[in-house]
């Protein structure tokens, strides 16, 4: 149990940090506004600062003027929105059997003359030694973690495409729950499979012009930071790794905002409803998205800053970009804060505890109604049963 005498002053002690890092936002946020007035209407130039720069963090390039936001151009009653999420089960050794099973949740809500929704999920189980087992080098191995979310984004992404031809309307939209940059496959031995998978998607939904949204709920990037740290930097071009501030030991220009992400200052700048000006995100990983570059913009929800990200395809088209807007605005509201789209397919494929516990029960029953031996690890009976 807690020795409350001695939680206590721990806890105090984290409350003077809060309020120190209260104070140092407030003196940053106030540096960054400043500096992001001086960018306005001098895009062109920072654009070309950004492009010559060599740093280790990621930046920002605006693809439209920062002089202004933007707001909802116009209501729209009549749209279809897909949301597609995933959960699974992980394979474990103590189990009755080695498997696991990945979970898609979807639905299609559609608004306006001829309302309707659709929600539903699908489970896919996966017990075949081609399926549990990987071999490099000449070594197999158990798939891990990494694997089967890389095997559920390629699932998620395909049902995506499936939803996508079934809607007819005019206005429609599909989201993804999370970035559409798959940054976590870079370097893995999958990351042109998933990739390919993805971009296939993109093609599909551009075909049928359906934006795909990536959306973000609380986002801690900074790539807009950056973007002012660069224009912070008295240096052109600049060079962090030959930083002569770090030789004099002084004070780096830039560090006045690195206490900072992009929702803590979009938070002020934009009121409800607004979004910011487009940005392309530089991630290495979208060298191999060709044509599907990532753009992305900030939007207050009213609740929050969201970030949310659009095909490039998406971005340059207008009358697309303002169906995002509105749509991603419109189903935040609905959703008290959090696009209810999205919240129902969670709720769709997420896998609780006890999701898990009856997975094996069914299982073990039907081992036992087959003739089949149940032998699960001492482990495992131990967790289902305490001693005490």
């Amino acid at each position: 149990m807690l020795n409350n005498s001695k939680l206590v002053p721990l806890l105090n002690a984290l409350i003077d940090s809060e309020k120190s890092m209260f104070n140092d936002i407030t003196k940053d946020l106030m540096n960054a506004i400043n500096e992001f007035n001086k960018a306005k209407n001098v895009e062109n130039e920072l654009v070309k600062k950004i492009k010559s720069s060599k740093t280790s963090w990621l930046t920002a390039i605006p693809l439209e003027s920062l002089n202004g936001t933007n707001q909802i151009s116009n209501t729209i009653n009549d749209y279809s929105v897909i949301a597609v999420d995933g959960s699974q089960i992980m394979p474990d050794r103590h189990e009755i059997r080695l498997c696991y099973l990945i979970n898609i949740g979807f639905v299609i809500f559609t608004y306006g003359e001829n309302s309707s929704a659709e929600l539903k999920s699908e489970p896919y189980l996966y017990f075949k030694e081609e399926d549990l087992f990987k071999e490099y080098a000449g070594v197999k191995t158990l798939v891990n973690p990494k694997d089967i979310t890389f095997k559920r984004t390629i699932m998620e992404y395909k049902k995506v495409s499936e939803c996508i031809s079934k809607v007819e309307s005019e206005n429609k939209m599909a989201f993804i729950d999370g970035t559409l940059i798959e940054w976590m496959v870079q370097g893995e031995p999958d990351e042109q499979h998933v990739i390919d998978s993805v971009l296939t998607t993109f093609d599909h939904a551009q075909k049928f012009n359906t934006p795909i949204v990536g959306y973000i709920s609380s986002p801690k990037s900074n790539d807009f930071i950056n973007m002012l740290r660069i224009s912070l930097c008295p240096q052109d071009p600049v060079n962090c790794s030959n930083c002569p501030y770090l030789k004099n030991d002084k004070e780096l220009p830039c560090s006045a905002i690195n206490k900072l992400n992009d929702a803590d200052l979009f938070l002020k700048i934009l009121n409800e409803g607004e979004r910011s000006p487009l940005f392309l995100s530089t991630s290495h990983i979208l060298e191999n998205y060709g044509q599907h570059r990532i753009a992305f913009f900030y939007l207050n929800t009213g609740h929050e800053i969201a970030r949310i990200e659009i095909p490039y395809w998406v971005a340059t088209d207008r009358r697309n970009l303002d169906l995002v807007h509105f749509i991603c605005y419109d189903q935040a509201k609905k959703g008290n804060g959090y696009p209810i789209s999205l919240s129902e397919a969670h709720e769709q494929a997420v896998i609780t505890g006890a999701d898990r516990e009856q997975f094996y029960n069914i299982l073990s029953n039907l081992y036992i109604r087959n003739g089949l031996k149940v032998s699960r690890s001492y482990k495992s009976q131990r967790k289902r049963s305490s001693i005490l």
